[in-house]
């Protein structure tokens, strides 16, 4: 599937990871988006959020990521995906959620846990989801997330991708 970046507070930093960033770019690659996305998993269909999560599921397997790395025990913090001090979230919730991702990256780069935040959204929930109108409403999403991240003062480095429903 096809997606837009952007990069916040990233520098030299980042540079160090130039093949991790290649990894999550082909695993976005290697899923294709569809109106009513399904996919079989473990011999369960899965379908629409669901699905796309576990298609991300099985990309980054291949890459050898982390899956649901703890950045802190208590209060758990939790990410998607983590690989060297990549940090990655796939958020296909409510754009509150954004809050909470954004409050981990910090954490994690205040606690030198990680050097890159990744957080991987849709652009436009309603066309990313078209037949599921109900569960969209409020979804994080691409311009929400920028906007949010543009007025932040604290210096986090995050590559913000937005999936765009199309191949």
């Amino acid at each position: 599937m096809k997606f837009k970046d952007s990069y916040f507070f990233c520098s030299q930093r980042l540079l160090r990871n130039v093949d991790e960033v290649h990894e999550i770019f082909s695993c976005i690659d290697a899923i294709q988006w569809e109106p009513e996305f399904e996919i079989v998993y473990n011999g369960t269909k899965f379908q629409h959020q669901t699905a796309y999560n576990k298609a991300f599921d099985t990309e980054f397997s291949k890459y050898n990521w982390q899956s649901q790395p703890v950045l802190y025990q208590d209060p758990k913090l939790i990410g998607d995906y983590q690989k060297n001090d990549v940090f990655v979230e796939i958020q296909f919730g409510n754009s509150a959620t954004i809050y909470r991702d954004y409050y981990k990256f910090h954490f994690g780069l205040t606690k030198n846990l990680l050097s890159l935040a990744v957080l991987i959204v849709p652009t436009n929930p309603k066309e990313f989801f078209p037949t599921r109108p109900a569960s969209v409403n409020n979804m994080a999403e691409f311009d929400f997330a920028y906007r949010y991240f543009k007025l932040l003062p604290i210096p986090v480095p995050i590559l913000l991708l937005g999936l765009l429903p199309e191949n």
